[in-house]
């Protein structure tokens, strides 16, 4: 499928990519047309990043805390301690939210959207460089992509590319199951880049064998912590607004 026309199939990030509110302003936002994200820091559990991620549910949706449940189960092994994230609001709201939550190091992200499946991932910037990921995650486009980089530039690309594979494959449901070397990321670039790396607010994948429209998949970098790299996806028709939240307070 040919890669969609417009950068970031929509338009490129300017500055902070989204807005930001406060948690005292993030309250029963209309979830069917944004996703929002939030970066911090971890929990010291599983359980407790999963109930920061509950957490910001409530407050997107304007209901009780204890009312929102979070279900996890791997659909090819059976197994609960990994596989897509699934929300459960008792009273059964009309929209129910899906969600996505990435770990990286000390840093924890979230995404809530109503607007479509949604991935996020994160990724440390020093974990990646020892990461022998060139040879196991890159299609042959990208690698010639960040062959004339200088180091510096090839880190930075590399992990703009990783994490929009991971996002996107966590918005399929499928994560890791598949090759990700069947996805091509490319990267705006404003002419020749001279060793540094392209522009990075604007990419779009091409992915033949997705389960859906390359042209649904939309992408959004997201302002992380220094040192590391957030990207998320949704898949829908009609490109949604990212609203960056305040962290979850643990």
């Amino acid at each position: 499928m040919p890669d969609a026309p417009d950068p970031v199939n929509g338009p490129p990030a300017t500055g902070l990519p989204g807005s930001a509110l406060p948690p005292s302003s993030a309250s029963a936002i209309e979830l069917s047309r944004t996703v929002a994200v939030a970066v911090g820091d971890r929990a010291e559990t599983r359980a407790g990043d999963h109930a920061l991620l509950t957490g910001l549910v409530a407050r997107l949706t304007g209901v009780a805390a204890a009312s929102v449940g979070l279900t996890q189960r791997c659909p090819h092994c059976g197994a609960g301690d990994h596989g897509p994230l699934r929300v459960r609001i008792a009273g059964s709201p009309a929209v129910v939210p899906r969600v996505s939550l990435a770990r990286a190091g000390g840093r924890l992200a979230l995404a809530v959207t109503a607007a479509g499946p949604v991935g996020i991932d994160v990724e440390s910037l020093a974990d990646l460089a020892r990461a022998p990921l060139d040879a196991v995650a890159l299609s042959p486009a990208e690698a010639a992509t960040l062959a004339p980089l200088r180091p510096a530039a090839t880190a930075e690309a590399l992990a703009n590319i990783w994490t929009t594979k991971e996002a996107v494959l966590k918005a399929a449901g499928l994560g890791l199951r598949v090759d990700p070397r069947e996805l091509t990321v490319t990267l705006a670039t404003a002419g020749p880049t001279d060793g540094r790396s392209p522009r990075t607010a604007s990419r779009t994948v091409s992915w033949p064998q997705a389960p859906f429209p390359d042209h649904d998949v939309q992408l959004w970098p997201v302002a992380a912590p220094h040192g590391t790299v957030a990207t998320v996806a949704v898949v829908c028709a009609l490109r949604p607004a990212l609203l960056l939240v305040a962290p979850p307070v643990r």
